[in-house]
């Protein structure tokens, strides 16, 4: 009798902070839309301003919620109110289901208006052609490396990158759930999703036939057309085209990471938490690279990725784009751009924004 009065006791708190918590919502809901009749500009989305907040409430959170949860619903809650001020439409590499959407939920909640693109670049041309606001788009991956594309559309489109996110990668077998033919059928997926599977497909599917797709749920929509097909793919496509998981975590690699980027028209300013990515093209000469880097040593500043592509203007000369720790606007990076602007190189500013909270 007495526990039942205890959580009788309990459940009569919750209602009551439930109420409240309710109350407090809608203030803030209210407060988001006089903070956006009160802007000068109009600008929907500020990066730092939300990234702010979050490192804020990490400081603040004593738990026993961890900080991951408090993510969630806050983002979930700064989705809602700025869906108040505006309507914010992002492009995404689609189709539903995709990894890159996740991505895109993670950073801007459920509150957005959703544009799935068959590609890479189709993103990029709807925030260049202001069919969107900004863009999600894979950029990197912790076992397999850069993705191309992407390098190459920062260089063609001259967008900014005002944000980017990181996203544990568990890839599923996925299909119906039913007797497969012992020969004849085929696994569909990305090819870096295959990549980061090849040690699973060697040991449980040797020999089936791998047919590389624009995406992991385009594979998933494949596979929900056809029993001779299955894909790799998430838990999100899986629901999407109503399909069984047969085997999950087959990634080689258990730390799988991809990291997204937001692409946008803004300049975030600093937050002091900050990450900015370059570009530089060098010339086919001697100690090119050495120059480039040595700034980096002399005024201390943290490098933390570089990769090449082919500069496409000329033969064996190569753009390399770094990320290094920090906001342009810092004297350090001010004074590294000066430095890197008098050497006989392309430098081009791709974005300068906050970093990933993990």
């Amino acid at each position: 009798m007495a526990k039942e009065k205890d959580l009788s006791s309990i459940r009569e708190k919750i209602d009551f902070l439930d109420e409240k918590i309710l109350s407090l919502l809608n203030e803030r809901a209210d407060l988001a839309i006089n903070a956006g009749k009160a802007k000068e500009d109009s600008i929907k989305y500020r990066p730092d301003r939300e990234a702010s907040i979050h490192n804020k409430l990490k400081d603040l959170n004593k738990g026993p919620l961890n900080d991951e949860q408090v993510f969630s619903i806050y983002n979930e809650i700064i989705s809602s109110c700025r869906s108040k001020e505006s309507d914010l439409k992002i492009a995404y590499l689609g189709p539903e289901g995709t990894y890159s959407e996740s991505a895109l939920e993670d950073k801007f909640g459920k509150s957005v208006i959703k544009n799935p693109e068959p590609t890479i670049k189709s993103v990029f041309e709807d925030v260049q052609n202001k069919v969107c606001d900004f863009g999600i788009v894979p950029i990197e991956n912790s076992t397999e490396g850069s993705i191309n594309l992407t390098l190459d559309c920062l260089i063609e489109f001259g967008l900014t990158i005002c944000g980017e996110i990181e996203i544990s990668i568990h890839h599923n077998l996925i299909g119906y759930n039913k007797p497969l033919p012992k020969e004849g059928f085929e696994i569909h997926a990305h090819e870096q999703t295959l990549a980061q599977c090849k040690g699973w497909l060697d040991s449980y599917c040797p020999g089936v036939k791998l047919i590389p797709v624009s995406s992991n749920s385009q594979a998933a929509l494949n596979a929900s057309k056809s029993e001779g097909v299955l894909a790799i793919a998430g838990v999100k496509a899986a629901d999407k085209y109503g399909l069984d998981i047969l085997d999950n975590n087959i990634e080689d690699h258990s730390s799988n990471t991809t990291r997204f980027i937001t692409i946008g028209n803004i300049e975030p300013v600093s937050t002091g938490n900050d990450k900015t990515s370059l570009v530089i093209t060098t010339k086919n000469e001697e100690g090119a690279l050495y120059s480039v880097l040595l700034p980096f040593k002399n005024l201390s500043l943290n490098l933390t990725h570089i990769t090449y592509r082919p500069s496409k203007k000329d033969k064996w000369q190569y753009s390399f784009f770094l990320d290094l720790e920090g906001h342009k606007n810092d004297k350090s990076v001010k004074e590294l751009l000066t430095q890197l602007n008098k050497l006989s190189v392309g430098v081009q500013v791709l974005g300068s924004y906050p970093k990933a909270i993990n």
